[in-house]
């Protein structure tokens, strides 16, 4: 009698096999995938609030020290200006428009040059009343991300040039008698 130690693998064995591997592994590419959708969607989250916080911090910053600020408006395509004079660095103005090849940029424009502040912002809005500017800048993320991020910040600003402790001290005293 002879006895057969050779014994070989069925096609039945080798397809379950098979069938196993590749649901682990489609499970292991599933768990990347959903990782690096959310990775991104942090990542896009955290750019767009640095680009709007940096805008405002910039913005607010230069209308501390601004005299004379004008809102100009523009219809077609939808925008807004802000003009004003800082002593220091003379005539500057901040555009954000909704279209054409500065869109959805907040763009810094002075005598030594133009300057991108600020990309992906979806609007900028100025209101001017006594010696305060509000600011309102809204951001949305890049349109490749699942969920799209809004962001929405707003700062009130006072020109330090109208107020009191930066006026002339011949202005201090006159309103002081008064």
């Amino acid at each position: 009698m002879r006895i057969n130690t050779r014994q070989g693998v069925s096609l039945v064995e080798v397809m379950v096999t098979t069938v196993l591997s590749v649901s682990i592994l489609a499970g292991i590419y599933a768990t990347f995938l959903a990782g690096e959708r959310t990775w991104s969607y942090y990542v896009d989250s955290i750019m767009a609030r640095q680009q709007v916080r940096m805008a405002l911090l910039v913005l607010t910053n230069e209308l501390r020290e601004a005299r004379g600020a004008l809102i100009v408006k523009e219809e077609t395509p939808p925008g807004v200006r802000l003009n004003f004079l800082k002593p220091s660095a003379g005539q500057i103005s901040y555009l954000w428009t909704g279209s054409g090849e500065d869109a959805n940029k907040l763009i810094r424009q002075d005598s030594s040059g133009t300057r991108v502040i600020a990309n992906n912002i979806s609007s900028v809005n100025y209101v001017i009343t006594g010696d305060l500017i509000s600011i309102d800048i809204s951001a949305k993320s890049k349109p490749n991300v699942i969920q799209p991020i809004d962001l929405n910040l707003k700062e009130q600003v006072a020109f330090r040039a109208r107020t009191s402790r930066f006026k002339p001290q011949k202005e201090r005293n006159e309103k002081a008698e008064q």
